[in-house]
């Protein structure tokens, strides 16, 4: 994917984690994150079969986790100013474990409905904590770990996705399955967290009052998150009924497209930390796009292998994205870390939740495949806003030479 990208870049970041466990307590946390979202995921279709609700249905009611989304963004920034962005991350953590167990409680179509908002408030606000926790831990400790971070994440997920497809059908209980999920999730991170419990970000006193002009950066940053995640969205909602209902592929076997896309997204962004101090965060971002939208062609070929090597394949796109949106938007100039990437987070995370809510529509409509379709053009505004802003960093740094 990448002209530089080699075993040491991954083995490298690995290595901060695994030896440093204040930094693995901290990214272990995505790790829990996405078990969870990557199982409810897996489970998609079951609901989707058990209220005998269609795509559009799933897509309405899955849109309500976006307004959930939405509702926290500043709820939680003045959350993290009074409790620390440290105690702030794990409360978090047992409020999302808490709040997924409510799509499958659900007995109709409004009780669905109002559980993916709580659901969506509380996945926004475990967002938020996990990536400010992050950001300040860089800024504090003078290290690279966003996108390593994220690729636990990607662990999570991966895991999450190929386990959760053969244990839902063989458990036949999704309640016994969560619980058990939860209760394993809880019990090491309770044991994690005192490395980053006390975790506090910026004084609001020693950051300068931002002007109304500086916003510009952070909205065309947090613009090109939400294009990304808008699709990472789509590919962990639909992705399994893509496989069975365009592809037909074997129902034990659904779960392996976003286990690729998942597994891709893993070695992306361990190598991503490294990949950025290298090549910079613009071009970085500019490239990574391209792959995506390569991936994203071959996802649409009507054929079971080549589909899962399109996912693996935006995924490995995809990876250093969302982390790079992350470290860029905690160093604009004149804005706390906190509140830089509270906005950043919620947005991002509104994309994550409103991607399935668009292509549900689609879907039902006209197909899931020309859903997909529009995803792909979709993306190009990410490209271009990002081939912009490297251009514009190239002339910068021509003319400071001069």
């Amino acid at each position: 994917m990448y002209p530089h990208l080699n075993a040491c870049f991954i083995m490298g970041s690995i290595k901060i984690f695994y030896k440093n466990k204040k930094y693995f307590a901290s990214a272990f946390l995505y790790t829990c994150f996405s078990l969870i979202f990557s199982t409810w995921v897996t489970y998609i279709p079951h609901i989707s079969e058990k209220l005998e609700i269609n795509e559009g249905k799933i897509g309405n009611a899955i849109f309500f986790s976006a307004l959930g989304a939405f509702f926290m963004i500043r709820i939680c920034r003045l959350i993290i100013d009074k409790v620390g962005v440290g105690r702030y991350a794990y409360f978090a953590l047992i409020s999302y474990c808490i709040c997924f167990f409510g799509p499958f409680l659900a007995y109709n179509y409004i009780t669905l409905c109002i559980s993916l908002f709580i659901f969506g408030m509380a996945g926004s606000s475990f967002a938020i904590a996990l990536n400010s926790l992050t950001a300040t831990i860089e800024k504090q400790d003078k290290i690279y770990v966003m996108s390593g971070s994220h690729g636990f994440w990607s662990i999570g997920g991966m895991i999450g996705a190929v386990t959760g497809s053969f244990i839902a059908a063989l458990a036949n209980n999704p309640i016994l399955h969560i619980s058990i999920l939860v209760f394993v999730i809880l019990v090491i991170e309770t044991n994690l967290k005192k490395h980053y419990y006390l975790r506090r970000g910026e004084h609001i006193d020693t950051v300068k009052k931002r002007r109304s002009s500086h916003l510009k950066p952070l909205f065309l940053i947090a613009l090109i998150g939400l294009v990304i995640m808008v699709s990472e969205g789509a590919i962990a909602d639909w992705s399994a009924l893509y496989l069975k209902k365009v592809i037909q592929l074997d129902l034990k076997y659904i779960g392996f497209g976003y286990a690729a896309f998942a597994c891709a997204m893993m070695i992306g962004r361990f190598s991503g930390d490294s990949l950025s101090r290298k090549l910079g965060s613009w071009k970085l971002i500019t490239l990574a796009i391209i792959i995506g939208m390569l991936g994203f062609l071959l996802v649409l070929i009507y054929n079971p292998l080549v589909s899962i090597l399109g996912f693996f394949v935006v995924g490995f796109g995809f990876s250093v994205v969302v982390p790079e949106v992350y470290r860029l938007a905690s160093n604009v100039e004149g804005i706390k870390t906190a509140d830089a990437v509270s906005f950043v987070a919620a947005t991002t995370n509104i994309g994550f939740m409103l991607g399935p809510v668009v292509l549900g529509y689609i879907a039902e409509l006209k197909t899931l495949h020309l859903s997909f379709m529009v995803l792909t053009a979709f993306v190009s505004i990410a490209f271009f806003i990002a081939f912009w802003k490297y251009n514009s960093s190239k002339s910068k740094l021509r003319l400071s030479v001069f």
